[in-house]
């Protein structure tokens, strides 16, 4: 028998994006592309992972805007 135990999340910067305008804060801030990670774990040991989301990190309110698939490839590639 299996028991979960628990979730950790994790964000990995993708790509900064340079100065971009807040639409949570309005500050001027520097941006950056993000993946979220997370993992289904056993006794605190990462098993399995779970799909995250990519999103738009906001460092000063800490906003996170979420971005579809094709928003995200967009952004990343430009």
């Amino acid at each position: 028998m299996m028991v979960v135990d628990g979730t950790k999340k994790k964000l990995k910067t993708v790509k900064k994006l340079g100065r971009m305008r807040c639409t949570n804060c309005g500050h001027d801030v520097e941006a950056s592309l993000t993946k979220e990670a997370g993992y289904f774990d056993i006794c605190f040991i990462p098993v399995f992972p779970h799909l995250g989301y990519k999103i738009i990190l906001c460092p000063n309110c800490g906003i996170m805007k979420k971005l579809t698939n094709e928003e995200f490839k967009e952004l990343k590639d430009n």
